[in-house]
Parts: structure tokens; sequence; C-alpha cells
């Protein structure tokens, strides 16, 4: 504080720098203590544990407060440990935290505040997505897709790389060259402000002019379809040979886009990268991507054109998938000051959950919050089984609602399918799981595309269950069908004994063959 400046009234100061480290937390209503000491009032919060949240909450309030407040440079915390980890204000920091972590966002998405360390992905797709090559991302709602491509965006930000995002939920009604106009705008304005921040960081000149120019002459309509992509490469090549680097295109939720359209736009950005040093990364839900059309003979070739990545960790290999989540969880309370335990929640409800969940790094994140609000609700003294099964049940709508969004043309013919499973395996077959043949059929298309959209999960992909030669595919519904307020009694729930679930306890399940759809439709009629 210089000479001249007044000091803030007590008060005054004492509430900006409490609201400044509860926007941090994402918490309100914390107690604070003011400590004299010599001829010093120090501003203490209240807090049960001393944790990396709260610690960066503190620095970044320091930096907050204005030259006049008394409390700068003499803020710090005071421990209270609470009696139990749901009535703590660690978890309701947590719950803060787990929503902003799970939000469906990758584009513009440099966050800001508190993140926490990040738990590498299983075979460091990461990094494979941040090499000099296009890749298709496939993989079920959830799994991480998005996350992904924050992650090689952090990974490329220390390089010259030139790199542009685009959500592409935004165009999902658009079709035809109204959509190519729309993509190639934003991406043309996209990779120029990427330029110039790029020109800022190396300290050097790079011409955007170039691709300001394509972007406005796109919006005016005032260039062709057809000479939009030779324009479009010709813009990034000058600026990739400046670099002496490469571009990275970002297309999340591709499988958004209208799927006759996909191809053709592919073809497109395709041709406007090759050769000159850029690569197209194509995320979304494996069984809407249309990336390639042998007929029309556009878009990506696997592995030609661009190579796959998977992300699923699916119910196949039930140890993954727990370990992997359990990591997660515990980054996640570590980063509030506790570690996975059973006074956090106990072994079989955290199981149960993983289970219920199919091993989605988001619907657990997610389940796991809701569940920790009812713990509070209940006063319980952790999250127990009774709030992890609320919190499956509960999320049966969410779920639906991604159905509607995700696969906007086929809505009615995948809840049909959905309803047609439900009243053949938990109402008639009392039990929650199903075998669907291997080879390609109207029922299983529909099948995979309810599996990406976590209506089923799959938990072993080859049975022999009679002819030698006749393999099918075994898939559970999910929990949210049957538990919570949905509950049927009387339900048998498929969950291995041991690591893997046995043939021959597979081989008893109930079968969906070639033409179920029909028949139960007409049955229904």
């Amino acid at each position: 504080m210089s000479p001249d400046t007044t000091p803030l009234d007590e008060d005054i100061a004492m509430v900006e720098a409490r609201e400044a480290f509860e926007r941090e937390i994402g918490v309100t209503g914390i107690d604070v203590v003011k400590v004299h000491a010599g001829n010093r009032t120090f501003l203490k919060f209240v807090v049960g544990r001393e944790a990396p949240l709260y610690l960066h909450a503190l620095r970044t309030a320091q930096h907050a407060l204005s030259p006049d407040n008394p409390f700068a440079g003499a803020l710090s915390l005071e421990l209270r440990r609470s009696e139990t980890f749901p009535r703590s204000l660690e978890a309701n920091a947590l719950l803060t935290l787990l929503t902003r972590s799970t939000r469906e966002v990758s584009q513009d998405s440099a966050g800001q505040g508190f993140a926490v360390p990040y738990i590498p992905f299983q075979n460091r797709e990461d990094h494979q997505l941040a090499q000099p090559a296009s890749h298709i991302v496939q993989g079920r709602r959830g799994v991480g897709k998005s996350t992904l491509i924050r992650r090689a965006i952090s990974l490329l930000s220390t390089t010259p790389a030139l790199v542009a995002v685009l959500d592409m939920q935004a165009y999902s009604t658009l079709s035809s060259d109204d959509l190519t106009r729309e993509v190639l705008h934003d991406l043309s304005a996209s990779l120029a402000h990427a330029a110039g921040s790029l020109a800022e960081r190396l300290h050097t000149n790079l011409d955007i002019t170039p691709l300001s120019q394509l972007a406005r002459q796109i919006l005016a309509d005032q260039i062709s379809v057809s000479r939009i992509a030779p324009a479009l490469k010709r813009a990034i090549a000058a600026l990739t040979r400046k670099t002496a680097n490469h571009a990275f295109i970002f297309l999340d939720d591709f499988h958004l886009i209208d799927p006759d359209s996909q191809p053709g736009l592919l073809h497109i950005l395709h041709g406007g990268l090759k050769g000159a040093n850029g690569w197209l990364k194509v995320a979304g839900l494996t069984s809407l991507l249309n990336y390639y059309s042998p007929r029309i003979r556009q878009g990506l070739q696997v592995p030609g054109d661009a190579q796959p990545i998977s992300l699923d960790l699916t119910l196949e290999n039930p140890e993954a998938a727990e370990a992997h989540l359990r990591a997660i969880l515990d980054s996640f309370l570590k980063a509030v000051g506790y570690s996975f335990s059973s006074t956090v929640i106990p072994e079989a409800a955290f199981k149960r959950l993983v289970w219920a969940n199919a091993g989605v790094p988001r619907d657990f994140l997610q389940m796991f919050a809701r569940a920790l609000e009812h713990a509070q609700r209940n006063k319980h003294s952790s999250v127990t089984l009774s709030d992890v099964n609320v919190a499956i049940g509960e999320f049966g709508q969410r779920k639906m609602d991604d159905l509607e969004r995700d696969a906007r043309n086929a809505a009615g013919e995948l809840r049909t399918t959905l309803g047609a499973l439900e009243s053949y395996c938990l109402d008639e077959s009392k039990v929650n799981a199903f075998l669907i043949r291997s080879e390609e059929s109207n029922e299983r298309r529909l099948v995979h595309v309810l599996s990406d959209l976590r209506m089923v999960h799959l938990i072993h992909q080859s049975i022999t269950p009679e002819k030698a030669g006749e393999r099918y595919e075994a898939f559970i519904l999910d929990y949210s069908l049957f538990t919570g307020f949905r509950r049927r009694p009387n339900v048998r729930e498929m969950v291995p004994a041991e690591a893997q679930f046995k043939a021959a306890e597979l081989r008893q399940l109930p079968k969906v063959a070639e033409g179920f759809l029909s028949r139960r439709t007409q049955a229904v009629q």
C-alpha cells in the first residue's frame, strides 16, 4: 500500500477478500476469523483441510485484492475438520469442481481457475492426437473426446503450431453448400485469430490477410464453394512455411452434422489442408460418424487419410475401467484435501457406480456428484449404496435428452427399439441383458447407436451360444432403466462374479434376432 493510499474500511476489506476466495472455490458463506499479531490483522478462511484448491484460491484472492485492502499479504487458512465428508465444506467445493470439470466444452476452453491434475488416457491417446496426422476420434458419449481435444491442444500450446477448434453443434441444422460456407468461414476466421495470437507469442510477423480476406469473401458469397479449398490451402501453406510447423483443425461432435453431408464436408476440408502441413482431427460418436462415402468416394478413408483413435473403455474389461475411474475420482478428492476411502464412498457403492456407468468418465463423475447431494440431503456419513442407486435412476431422463440431441433423425426409431428391449429383457425374461447376432442387421445397427448413447452397454464381443460360427455380442441395459423410481422387481442383474463373465452364463441370455423390432411392433399394435 502506498503512503498516499487510504485503507479500506476493515469490514468492506473483509467482504472483498472473502468474495474473491469464495469465487475461486465456488462455495459461499465461508466463515472467516480475524487474528491480530503485532500491529497487523490477518484474515483467515475457515476450511476443513489444507487442500490444493484452497491454496490456489488464496493466491488468486491475494492478487484480486484492491491496492488499499489492509488484508493484502495477510490471508491464510484456519483448519476445522468436519465430522463427515458429505457435510464438509470440501464436499461442497468438490461439487462445484465436478460441475466445472464435466462441462461438454472443447472450443475456446482454455479454462480459468483451478484445474484438477490430469489423469492420462489409457494408451496416451492425447499424445497421439497431438501428432502431425489426421485422426478420427471415436467413442460413446461422455468417454472423454472433448477432454482429449483439450489435452492435445494443451500439448500443442507450447509449440509454434496453428490450432483451430470448431464445435460442430452450431452447424447441426445445416446441409450442402450452406453447411460448407458456414464451417469454412468460421474456420478461416478462427485460423486468422490463432495466427495473430501465435505471432504475438513468437514475436514475429505472420500475414493473416489471406485468411481474413477468405472469411470475408465466403461471408459475402464472393467465392464459389469449389474455390474455397484451394484458397484455404494457399493461405495455410504460407503460414506453416513461415512457422516451420503445422496447422491442426479440431472438429468436435462431428456426428451432429447431417450424416449425408459429413463425407462431402470432410472431403473439402481435407483438400484445403493436404499438402499444406495441415491436419484434421474429427471427433464424434462411433455409430453416427459418416466420415467416408464409397458411393461418392468422398471423405476420409481409414487408415489411408486418417488414423482411428478409440476411447471406449467398456465393461468387457471391468478391472481396467474400475482402475481408471478410481484414479480419476481420487484426483478430484485430493484437490479438496481428501483421498479415496470408505469415509467418502464405501467400496460396494463405488463398484456399483462404476458398473452402472459402464466405464464412461463423465457419467461416473456426474453420478457421483448427484449421489453426494443425496448423501448430504439424507445426512449420511458417506456416499451410500442407496444414494448411488437413486442417482443412477435419475440419470435416465438426461440420457434420453442426449438421445434426442445426438440422433434427432432416428430418435423415434431408437426409442421404439429401447422400449422393445426393456419389455423383452426386464418384463418377460427378467434379466437386464441380451445377445444379438454379430452380423449386420437393422437391429444390430440400432443397438450400436444405443450403445454410443449409453442406453445399452457391451459386456462381451463374441459369444457362440449354439451353432459353431454363429457369433453374438452381449449387452446389458443401462441401470437407469430399472433402478430408482423405474425399479422393476425380480430382475436378475448381470454382474461378473470375478474379473470376467463366464461364457456359459452369457449363453443363456435372451437373443435378439433379425426382425425382432418389426415383430415386437406388430405385437404391440
